[in-house]
């Protein structure tokens, strides 16, 4: 009975110490700095955006200076698939990518390739037709970006390559490409349509997006995507949630070994379930750094 006493104080004990941010956030950043629960040097983590237009991209030299000072950068996965790779996460396994959509939708699609990639209906079928849903929506989200595009994760991959330091991932391209695969086909006709249904208005959303990631405000961040009615939305737990809570074993694994940067889109930092405060739940102190 008392060692069964004693266990429940410590947890209660642990659970009182674990100070947990208000929500929304008072004070934010894109870069929190993460100490405690034993840790002999901290460990830091960064908000990033996929894809952002250079005007809203910032990368300053104490950015940079703290991932030097690091001995491993943690990503969503470490690094690209090769092409071989990529072709069998990509492909359909059976039919059609045209199998999912009507055919006022597919003359929809047909459109938009002809208008916007200057692609006519016999090569666009002849391109997509193997491909699953996913590879289009990927299209049309980097077509928005043509020509004035920057990447946080390719930036800190070339960084940590120049310096030896070692990269690390909490998740495979495998792992990242199954969320889309469990999609239902109808579900997976909506993210394609969404894609490029009122370009204007998505246009707008992202600039709001990206005015809100300069602003560093990861919550606003969280509940402006939750705000709007999308398949992203409709399996929060699947895209956000519950990945969140897998990497919080694998985060914890790589700061206690040794000092870590870890980057990851800034959608999973804020939010009552976000790695912030899933971290401070686990007793560790996390800190706002602002950076710019």
């Amino acid at each position: 009975m008392k060692k069964i006493l004693a266990i429940c104080l410590v947890y209660f004990t642990h659970q009182l110490s674990a100070q947990v941010s208000e929500y929304p956030l008072k004070k934010s950043s894109l870069l929190w700095k993460i100490e405690g629960t034993g840790l002999s040097d901290p460990s830091y983590i960064f908000g990033t955006m996929h894809m952002i237009e250079r005007e809203y991209f910032f990368f300053p030299e104490k950015l940079e200076k703290l991932i030097l000072n690091t001995e491993e950068l943690v990503m969503e996965i470490d690094g690209l698939p090769t092409r071989e790779e990529s072709m069998i996460l990509l492909k359909l396994n059976e039919g059609s990518f045209f199998d999912y959509f009507t055919k006022e939708q597919s003359d929809s699609l047909f459109q938009w390739a002809s208008a916007n990639l200057n692609m006519k209906e016999t090569l666009f079928r002849k391109t997509m037709d193997s491909m699953k849903p996913f590879v289009f929506v990927q299209l049309a989200t980097q077509w928005k970006f043509l020509g004035n595009m920057e990447s946080y994760e390719q930036t800190f991959e070339a960084l940590a390559s120049t310096h030896k330091i070692p990269i690390a991932g909490l998740e495979t391209a495998a792992d990242q490409m199954a969320i889309f695969d469990h999609l239902n086909k109808a579900q997976q006709t909506e993210m394609v349509m969404e894609s490029i249904r009122n370009p204007e208005k998505i246009m707008e959303q992202t600039r709001e997006m990206e005015r809100l990631y300069v602003d560093q405000n990861i919550d606003s961040m969280y509940m402006m995507i939750m705000k709007h009615e999308s398949v992203i939305v409709d399996e929060k737990a699947a895209f956000l949630d519950d990945r969140n809570k897998r990497w919080i074993p694998l985060i914890m694994n790589h700061i206690k070994s040794h000092p870590t940067f870890i980057a990851v889109g800034a959608g999973h930092l804020g939010g009552p379930n976000g790695v912030v405060r899933l971290l401070q739940r686990e007793g560790f102190t996390l800190t706002p750094i602002r950076i710019k």
